[in-house]
């Protein structure tokens, strides 16, 4: 990773290192088009430009950038491989910009709660970078520590982002599907910032998934963690850039603890983790899933849980028709609009066989999203009769997240069937 200068916290440096880069693309794409004999577009300068910047700016615009390197087959391939990058080569600041905020953090005395820490970093994020170390008894650790600045940052980024929404509405964008996105973004970038809040969350999963097989997740060192710095035993995996080399029967394994540590969640601890780019998670030789980073958590309410349910079983039903009271249920129709038949028709011929008894759904070969990008215009015209049902939008965004990471694991599972199986009330349901 090649080390950068501190991100500026400055809103309008920001505001204008975004919007010059902005410019630079659609003037690059602009001559591209202008050029006599070009067959076709070159995007590697676009996507090298792209990924640079968000690198460096850090905070909430390299967040974005992340999660929109999960749109595999969606993006051209050079912006699709810059973002990807973000996953997991993310530049990341020189021990020496981050050492004096630790030693302010131990009063001084960083040496006397650590005997080494590495200085080269073992990873880097939107808010914060990770370090290696050992404590005073040798043992193995991973200091997460926040960016100098970084809340700073967030705020200035937030309030870009707020100034921005309106022109979302230029392009048929409901205020209210607007708002909620960046009530959703804010809630996400403040709760993120807590580290309290997040060893908490550790604290509860490693303690409800304690000896489950084929799952690890590291825990936290109470002692040795301070305001922005979370210490943590460390747990070593590939990431899951390299899953591709693994064998697919470690791959098919993987995919399984996925799917039901993700079902018990929902339906046995009620609390759903909801940052799942790749870089979160990590696999071993073992065929163990190592997951990391719990700064992104949801609380589900039982009414939340049923309503996705209705949502399933409309879609596992015969007619697509019964999807209209499903999103009702949710609460994501527009009041008074007139119900998306067609959408509903088409959602329903897509995802129905996948999710009949039996169906082992092969994510790679079905390409669900090559399907419903054939139907972007459908759902555009749809868009004025939905609405961001209060609660989903962040489980939409994990769901969509864990799709792309059952795509790259090259999984065929039988998704309903373990849904079916874990769901509160299974045995009432045929």
């Amino acid at each position: 990773m090649k080390p950068i200068l501190p991100p500026s916290p400055s809103a309008l440096g920001r505001f204008l290192r975004l919007g010059g880069t902005g410019a630079r693309i659609a003037g690059n794409l602009a001559l591209q088009r202008l050029t006599p004999g070009r067959a076709r577009m070159d995007w590697q300068p676009v996507g090298d430009l792209l990924g640079e910047t968000l690198g460096q700016m850090k905070g909430p615009v390299l967040k974005l950038g992340q999660q929109a390197s999960q749109w595999q087959d969606v993006l051209p391939e050079p912006i699709s491989q810059a973002l990807r990058r973000l996953q997991n080569q993310v530049p990341a600041l020189p021990f020496h910009a981050l050492e004096a905020h630790l030693q302010q953090r131990y009063d001084g005395e960083l040496g006397r709660h650590f005997s080494v820490i590495e200085p080269q970093p073992a990873g880097a994020a939107s808010l914060g970078q990770v370090h290696r170390a050992r404590d005073t008894q040798g043992r193995a650790l991973v200091i997460k520590v926040q960016y100098p600045g970084i809340a700073a940052i967030c705020a200035a980024d937030l309030r870009q982002l707020r100034r921005l929404m309106p022109l979302g509405r230029l392009l048929g964008t409901p205020a209210s599907r607007l708002e909620a996105l960046y009530t959703e973004l804010q809630r996400s970038i403040e709760q993120e910032l807590d580290y309290g809040a997040e060893r908490e969350n550790l604290q509860r999963f490693a303690d409800h998934f304690a000896g489950w097989p084929g799952l690890r997740i590291p825990r936290a060192v109470p002692e040795l963690c301070r305001p922005g710095v979370l210490v943590l035993e460390e747990v070593r995996g590939h990431g899951f850039a390299e899953v591709a080399r693994a064998p697919q029967a470690l791959r098919q394994r993987l995919a399984e603890t996925l799917v039901a540590w993700l079902c018990e969640q929902a339906f046995g601890l009620r609390l759903l983790h909801t940052d799942p780019h790749p870089g979160n998670f990590a696999w071993t030789d073992a065929g163990d899933l190592v997951v990391y980073d719990f700064g992104s958590v949801l609380p589900l309410r039982p009414a939340l849980i049923k309503g996705y349910l209705q949502v399933h079983d409309a879609l596992r039903g015969p007619v697509s028709s019964d999807l209209e009271a499903a999103f009702q249920a949710l609460g994501g129709r527009q009041p008074g609009s007139p119900p998306p038949h067609d959408l509903y028709r088409r959602i329903h011929a897509l995802m129905h066989p996948l999710v009949q008894p039996g169906a082992c759904w092969d994510f790679q070969a079905t390409a669900l999203h090559q399907q419903l990008i054939e139907q972007a215009p459908l759902l555009m015209s749809a868009l004025g009769s939905l609405q961001p049902a209060s609660g989903t939008l962040l489980v939409n965004r994990t769901l969509e997240g864990h799709y792309w990471n059952l795509y790259r694991l090259g999984a065929c599972l039988p998704v309903a069937d373990e849904l079916q199986q874990r769901r509160p009330d299974a045995g009432d349901t045929p």
